[in-house]
C-alpha cells in the first residue's frame, strides 16, 4: 500500500529538516491551496486543521473529524507532487493505540510527515506520559510500513500560554526533548517568539525546531542563520484568502460595488492556465 514514490518523498522530506537551509513550509486547507504552493515553488506542504475547518465552515479546536481530514489528504496527494505533512491536532482520539491507528490510515492516504500537538482545547496541556505514549506508538509505524515519514511534535506552551510567563520556555524545552527521546524527528513550538526566545530554544533543544511565522520575528534570513530548521506559515494564508473573500462580499452586499472582481490579472482563462499545470 504504501508506493516507492512515497517512501522516496518520505526520505527527501526528512532530508529537509536537516539542509543547511530552513525548510519554508506553507500550510494548505485543500487541493487548489496546495496545487498555488506547488506552482509557486515550494518544497514541500503542510495541511492546517484551522484551514480545514474554515474551508468547511467550522472554527479550528478539534471540532472538524478524522474522514474530513483523510479526505483532504487523499485529494491534495492527488493533485500535488510534494511531501506532504498533515496537521493531526491531537490525534483524534485519546489513548496512544487509537492515535496510532488514525495516523496509519493518514499514512497509508499519501502523508509522509504528520503534526501532533500536546494543547487541549480547554487550554491545558495534555499530560506528558500521554504524550510520549502516543509518539512511541506512532514511531513504530515506521518499521511496520517501512516509510521514514517525519513526526512533528508540537507543544503549546507558548501558543496556550501554560503556567506564568517566565514558566513558558522552562516547560517547552522539557516537553520538546522529551518528544525527540520517545521518536519525534522535529519539534514545533508555535507561538509570539521573539528572538530572544528563539535562540534560547535553539540553545536548548536538541533536535530540530519548528516554528511559526509571527509578527514578533519574522525575518526569515535571520531564522535561518539563528538555526531554526523549519517554519511554518500556519494558517496565514488561509485567513488572508478569507479576509480578502469577507471585504469583497462586504463591499458587494454593501456597496453594490464588483471591483474588487474585476480589478486584478487572475482571468478566467488564467486561471484554468494556472492550475491546468
Amino acid at each position: 500500500m504504501i508506493s516507492k514514490e512515497q517512501k522516496l518523498k518520505a526520505k527527501e522530506f526528512q532530508a529537509l529538516h536537516h539542509d543547511n537551509k530552513m525548510l519554508l513550509i506553507p500550510n494548505a486547507w485543500n487541493a487548489g491551496s496546495a496545487k498555488v504552493f506547488e506552482n509557486q515553488g515550494y518544497k514541500a506542504v503542510a495541511t492546517t486543521s484551522a484551514g480545514i475547518a474554515y474551508s468547511l465552515g467550522y472554527a479550528d479546536g478539534e471540532i472538524i473529524e478524522l474522514d474530513d481530514l483523510l479526505l483532504v489528504t487523499k485529494q491534495i496527494n492527488k493533485r500535488v507532487n510534494l511531501p506532504l505533512s498533515v496537521d493531526m491536532e491531537r490525534g483524534y482520539a485519546e489513548d496512544a493505540y487509537k492515535v496510532k491507528q488514525n495516523i496509519g490510515n493518514i499514512l497509508k492516504a499519501g502523508a509522509v510527515g504528520i503534526n501532533l500537538e500536546d494543547g487541549r482545547p480547554d487550554g491545558k496541556l495534555d499530560d506528558i506520559e500521554l504524550q510520549l505514549e502516543k509518539i512511541q506508538a506512532i514511531s513504530e509505524l515506521k518499521e511496520e510500513l517501512d516509510l521514514p515519514f517525519v513526526i512533528n511534535a508540537r507543544t503549546c506552551a507558548f501558543w496556550l500560554k501554560v503556567g506564568k510567563p517566565k514558566e513558558y520556555m522552562e516547560i517547552a524545552i522539557k516537553r520538546s526533548n522529551a518528544f525527540l527521546k520517545a521518536g519525534a524527528d522535529c519539534v514545533f513550538v508555535p507561538g509570539l517568539l521573539e528572538k530572544d526566545s528563539i535562540v534560547n530554544l535553539l540553545s536548548n533543544i536538541d533536535g530540530p525546531l519548528n516554528t511559526i511565522a509571527n509578527p514578533l520575528y519574522h525575518d526569515l534570513e535571520g531564522l535561518q542563520k539563528l538555526g531554526v530548521s523549519r517554519l511554518s506559515l500556519g494558517s496565514g494564508p488561509v485567513r488572508a484568502s478569507y479576509a480578502k473573500l469577507i471585504q469583497t462580499s462586504k463591499e458587494i452586499i454593501e456597496n453594490g460595488d464588483i471591483s474588487s472582481l474585476i480589478e486584478h490579472d487572475f482571468s478566467y482563462a488564467e486561471a484554468n492556465l494556472y492550475f491546468a499545470k
